[in-house]
């Protein structure tokens, strides 16, 4: 992971995105890629007849607090040594972020807050299937991210799963502690947790396996709960392990997990 890409935009997540880059730049000597857009539709008004006007004392104030926030995260960025590239501009964040994401070893992003205004990339759990690049996605005011603390690998079996952790064996490499968890079926499916196992242990990466009994809780309540047994730094999960329609009408553990967690989340699709 040598080059990563930080969502740099004020917001409630600034900080622990900052702290998450600068660990893992420490880990991996890696290049940081700072993305920071102003979204048109901050600046832009519209009247009910199509007409739009852009208010420019608004954009010039934008400017000014953006520039702030640069001067801010690049102070600390430098006090730290990290090697960075600062890409801003005037553009939708979602559409900046799916540009650069094709290059980069990581993108960091947050976990969406609740009534949150602002310029925001897309979802991590969306950015995650709409690119072939691991997204990392920083629970703001959670449990701070360490790439040498612990780490739990959420399995399902699935085709997803995998990717994601093919994905993380450079950061799972470094981790103190692998805790691979598997909720039991009754019917089981795809690949079992101890091929999972297996796989990392062809890059010496040593883990432990923990079988979940199937209950009526919620199963992204479970991997939360199993998460904070293992004193997890992150959680390494699959992005959409179920289809996606299934996945918006009855809200699965993908969608859950990138809204409501505690823990950062790396994923993959």
């Amino acid at each position: 992971m040598r080059s990563i890409l930080l969502y740099a935009n004020e917001d409630s997540g600034t900080i622990d995105r900052v702290e998450a880059a600068l660990n893992l730049a420490g880990a991996f000597n890696a290049h940081l890629h700072c993305l920071q857009m102003i979204t048109p539709d901050t600046f832009v008004a519209m009247d009910p007849f199509g007409g739009v006007y852009p208010m420019f004392d608004l954009l010039e104030d934008m400017r000014e607090r953006e520039a702030k926030n640069k001067q801010e995260i690049d102070a600390k960025l430098q006090r730290a040594d990290a090697l960075r590239t600062w890409i801003t501009g005037t553009r939708y964040p979602r559409s900046s972020a799916l540009d650069r994401i094709a290059l980069v070893d990581l993108t960091i992003v947050s976990i969406p807050q609740k009534d949150e205004l602002g310029d925001r990339p897309p979802p991590p759990a969306r950015l995650a299937t709409q690119s072939n690049t691991p997204v990392l996605a920083i629970a703001p005011g959670g449990t701070r991210f360490d790439a040498h603390g612990n780490a739990m690998v959420a399995w399902n079996g699935s085709a997803e799963a995998a990717r994601a952790l093919c994905a993380a064996v450079p950061l799972l490499s470094r981790a103190e502690n692998v805790t691979i968890v598997h909720i039991e079926e009754a019917k089981p499916h795809g690949l079992p947790p101890t091929d999972a196992a297996e796989y990392l242990g062809y890059y010496e990466i040593r883990s432990d396996i923990r079988e979940v009994a199937r209950s009526d809780r919620i199963t992204s309540e479970v991997l939360a709960e199993a998460a904070a047994l293992a004193d997890a730094s992150y959680i390494v999960m699959g992005a959409y392990g179920h289809a996606r329609l299934q996945e918006r009408i009855f809200g699965g553990v993908t969608q859950a997990l990138s809204t409501n967690s505690n823990v950062s989340l790396f994923m993959a699709h």
